[in-house]
């Protein structure tokens, strides 16, 4: 559905601004944008995926609502492996998303996540009982990442994500991320020249998916210059869908 969106062929996403089929009593839209944007990942590299969380995860915004992820997460780490579990569930908890990644030595990290598109959180203690219940014994590895369009003042007033390391900084395993801050991120790694072809053709996807669904971010002028020019390569390099000519 991806490339109907961005070749103009289909309107569905608008069923996500609102706009129903009468027929259709419920749409089930944070799931259903969940496996839009996270599914293709499954099918990406162990290690794209770990430079797409890296850049959305230790972005300034992300720092600033939360403050600083643990040292030694991302740092000296290369996955080679990772798996996807989606809506995974376990004592009574089920997240929208588990990533679970293996280094050469079986080293584990994992990724605990939970989006909100227009809801939000189900009870002030959702995010605190999925890292109590569902990733116990887990944390020393893990990060919990809660995306949503308001993610402020939906964050739990909790130390449970929070611990001192040996040098006395202060981290914290909740990453808050917006979805006009992934936006942001993915455009970044659309335009970085060392982003591979995969990574920047699904984030250029994705970026055109969420502006179709009123995630449009201002990035600069600068920035919006380097992004038309990674979306031009990608087309590039990319599979083309409806090549037409004009009549």
């Amino acid at each position: 559905m991806l490339h109907a969106f961005t070749r103009n062929k289909s309107k569905a996403y608008t069923r996500y601004l609102g706009i129903r089929d009468p027929s259709e009593p419920r749409v089930s839209s944070e799931d259903e944008i969940t496996s839009i944007i996270f599914g293709p990942l499954e099918f990406l590299s162990a290690s794209d995926n770990w430079t797409l969380w890296k850049q959305v995860l230790a972005s300034a915004e992300s720092n600033s609502l939360c403050g600083p992820l643990p040292s030694d997460y991302f740092q000296g780490y290369s996955p080679v492996a990772c798996t996807f579990e989606f809506w995974p569930r376990k004592n009574g908890i089920e997240p929208d998303l588990v990533i679970r990644f293996l280094d050469a030595q079986g080293e584990p990290r994992s990724l605990l996540v939970e989006l909100k598109w227009d809801a939000g959180v189900s009870g002030a203690d959702q995010l605190e009982k999925q890292w109590s219940r569902y990733q116990s014994g887990q944390h020393g590895h893990s990060l919990h990442v809660f995306i949503g369009k308001r993610v402020k003042e939906l964050l739990p007033d909790s130390q449970a994500w929070v611990q001192n390391e040996p040098d006395g900084v202060t981290v914290n395993r909740l990453r808050a991320v917006r979805w006009h801050e992934f936006k942001h991120e993915i455009s970044k790694l659309a335009a970085r020249p060392d982003t591979s072809a995969p990574l920047k053709r699904w984030s250029v996807l994705i970026g055109e998916f969420l502006g179709h669904v009123g995630i449009r971010p201002f990035v600069g002028f600068h920035a919006a210059i380097q992004l038309a020019n990674a979306i031009a390569d990608s087309d590039n390099a990319a599979l083309k869908f409806w090549l037409g000519t004009k009549e």
